[in-house]
């Protein structure tokens, strides 16, 4: 193997390392190529907390494939961000707020028109100006101390719901 090429396998690995959560390495499924290309970064500002609860996933038996980008960043004044979960159970979206901060006091209006969804909020935190999220199917938020899951998928919405109420 030349010089280049090891170099390059090392830089990837490393990358690897860098951007995996600890735990998800040796995973059946781990981060494909196109995954790891949207990793939430290390720099960015919810990346302590992403990997926080990635490890509180882990003990409570949600295997953690990926923490990618979210485009749920921004959605509350004064969120640290958010991250995009894909884990053997589904995938979810998680919007951190700076502790003490929480979501208890945020109230999640939904209605149905026909066959979609929407979805308007009422804070504390304060929601972003549009306030409103428009979609083809029912999401479930669950609120998880300074967390909050979007998720589409019932049965994992109902997982992190008892995991929210165990903590």
């Amino acid at each position: 193997m030349s010089r280049r090429a090891k170099f390059l396998f090392s830089l990837s690995f490393f990358l690897l390392l860098l951007f995996c959560p600890k735990g998800m390495l040796g995973q059946a499924t781990p981060c494909n190529p196109e995954e790891l290309k949207a990793a939430l970064p290390s720099n960015a500002q919810a990346y302590p907390d992403a990997i926080a609860l990635s490890g509180i996933l882990e003990r409570n038996k949600i295997s953690v494939r990926c923490i990618l980008l979210s485009k749920m960043d921004g959605t509350f004044d004064g969120q640290e961000g958010a991250a995009l979960y894909r884990t053997d159970r589904g995938d979810f979206e998680a919007l951190f707020l700076p502790r003490p901060q929480n979501f208890e006091r945020l109230k999640v209006i939904e209605r149905q028109e026909g066959s979609r969804y929407s979805y308007s909020f009422v804070g504390p935190p304060r929601p972003w100006p549009a306030n409103r999220i428009d979609a083809a199917f029912r999401m479930y938020f669950v609120k998880y101390q300074s967390v909050l899951f979007v998720v589409t998928d019932k049965a994992l919405a109902a997982t992190l719901e008892k995991l929210s109420h165990s903590h």
